[in-house]
């Protein structure tokens, strides 16, 4: 059973309390979880890896994570690649998160990494700046390479923060008040505002285990979704003025260059939500977002789509991977020479989800 803890605050004004998630996976998740746990306890130094351009869920599920093993007593430590986006910046943990510097070599005698498909997902992270630390895998997306020593991938799961409370829930583990507003991050985050289809029962009785406990969703839903600044808002107002439609309004895409970053001020890490402009066209299947990165030597694309269409086999076609209906990949081309290739795909698998359901 996971415990709950709070701390005296004004942003958790209900009382905690312990309960039992229902309908958790067990007996299922306890033969990993209890595989996770020895290593955990065995090792004396632990270091927690998301991937580059930490989301919701990655800041989510590592600040967890490390507060409840720091509440554990061990030594734990966050290492990120990129800063936390300000929307996020009310996780951060006083001595908990560090950043990494490329070459660099650091204590561990084990990794957990989370969020990841691959270890190139980590950006300037790499396993051997943490030498002889094995490597624990926890993910949620069908395409996880499964690199570690230990794999905890499910992809029935619609974040990596359910798994840790998930592993939580079968350790007996309390789970600091800080750790219960990462988790509620991670969840409202990866499921749209609890509107994408990896809106299960399971995550929706998570969500209420988690207000019970102590978390306020009005005011974690305004520090992330309403918190953008004018730059962020101007960048918004460009993304939008891009679109473009394609396959008889069946393909919605919007396109940022980097100069739309360098004159409204806002960086990529402003575009977590972005993907979902396109998605409200009526009669799409197909929502893409398309940007430059690394000075536009990079075009990175978001993909988004109806049940009928695998985001994620189409993100494979060129390097990529994900979830059914939310995946992403990049191309080392110029924007229009990627789109190019993209959209002939795009295309492809519109006419073979129409054909197949005989429009």
């Amino acid at each position: 059973m996971a415990k709950v803890e709070t701390r005296k605050s004004s942003r958790l004004s209900r009382r905690a309390t312990e309960r039992r998630l229902p309908q958790l996976g067990d007996p299922l998740d306890r033969p990993i979880s209890q595989e996770i746990r020895e290593r955990i306890e065995a090792a004396k130094k632990i270091a927690i890896v998301g991937h580059e351009r930490p989301d919701g869920d990655c800041v989510g599920s590592t600040v967890a994570l490390g507060e409840i093993l720091r509440k554990l007593e061990k030594d734990v430590t966050v290492y990120l690649a990129d800063p936390i986006p300000e929307r996020f910046r009310f996780l951060e943990s006083t001595g908990l998160q560090r950043f990494c510097k490329p070459g660099e070599k650091y204590e561990a005698d084990l990794l957990i990494i989370l969020d990841s498909t691959g270890l190139d997902r980590l950006g300037p992270l790499k396993p051997e700046m943490f030498p002889n630390a094995p490597i624990v895998n926890i993910d949620h997306h069908i395409s996880n390479e499964n690199f570690g020593e230990i794999n905890w991938v499910d992809s029935t799961a619609a974040a990596a923060g359910e798994l840790i409370w998930r592993l939580a829930a079968c350790c007996g583990w309390s789970v600091p008040s800080l750790a219960l507003e990462a988790l509620y991050t991670a969840l409202v985050t990866d499921t749209g505002q609890f509107a994408y289809s990896n809106t299960t029962a399971r995550i929706l009785r998570m969500a209420a285990e988690l207000v019970e406990a102590g978390v306020d969703p009005e005011a974690t839903w305004r520090r992330i979704f309403l918190n953008k600044s004018e730059a962020e808002l101007k960048l918004e107002a460009r993304a939008r003025g891009s679109l473009e439609v394609r396959s008889g309004g069946h393909i919605a895409a919007i396109t940022l260059h980097r100069s739309d970053f360098t004159e409204t001020g806002a960086g990529p890490e402003a575009t977590q939500e972005f993907p979902g402009i396109p998605r409200a066209l009526a009669g799409a299947m197909l929502a893409i977002f398309f940007y430059e990165i690394e000075a536009g030597k990079l075009t990175k694309v978001s993909i988004r789509s109806i049940r009928e269409i695998d985001a994620c086999a189409l993100a494979q076609q060129f390097g990529g991977g994900g979830h059914r209906q939310a995946a992403g990949c990049s191309f080392k081309l110029p924007m229009a020479e990627a789109k190019q290739a993209f959209f002939a795909a795009a295309e492809k698998a519109v006419e073979e989800a129409l054909a197949k359901n005989g429009q």
